[in-house]
């Protein structure tokens, strides 16, 4: 009877273990959801006034090192013809992470901007990735790749720097 008893106990004492780490991985991805709402609406903002240092900010400081990429920002924006009037965000969620120990060392989420709808009619799709977490460099937390597409998916022009 003991032995029953206590076998019953580690089980429960295992799942509620498991129960506790999946809510700690919902939770993570409710806020990482919430912050990707915030980039996207602030890059729009960004695109929208041609604002370079706004988006140069919100790259990670790896990126921000990089010579080239306040061109590439220009270069970027160049592409888009003119204000952007709709667009839907689609969190994708992970695209590679993990965690070592019950704790995140690497955690990189996209973002996808569809339906962008700009004034004059044009059509375009924005991807975005960004490392929430990066325990090895953590300059490297923040937005790593911009890409923008034509209605078509084609790429127009990609920014990253890994």
């Amino acid at each position: 009877m003991k032995k029953w008893f206590l076998v019953i106990l580690a089980c429960l004492l295992g799942i509620s273990n498991i129960g506790c780490a999946v809510l700690d991985v919902l939770d993570n991805m409710a806020d990482n959801q919430k912050h990707a709402e915030k980039v996207s609406k602030e890059l729009i903002r960004c695109i929208n006034e041609k604002d370079v240092d706004g988006i140069e900010q919100l790259f990670n400081l790896y990126s921000q090192k990089e010579e080239k990429l306040r061109e590439d920002i220009e270069d970027f924006l160049d592409y888009i013809d003119s204000e952007i009037v709709d667009y839907n965000i689609n969190y994708r969620g992970e695209v590679g992470s993990w965690i070592e120990d019950g704790k995140w060392v690497e955690q990189e989420v996209q973002t996808n901007l569809e339906n962008i709808i700009t004034d004059t009619g044009t059509k375009y799709f924005i991807v975005f990735r960004e490392y929430m977490i990066y325990k090895k460099d953590e300059t490297k937390e923040g937005v790593c790749l911009l890409t923008l597409r034509d209605e078509n998916n084609h790429v127009l022009f990609s920014i990253f720097y890994d």
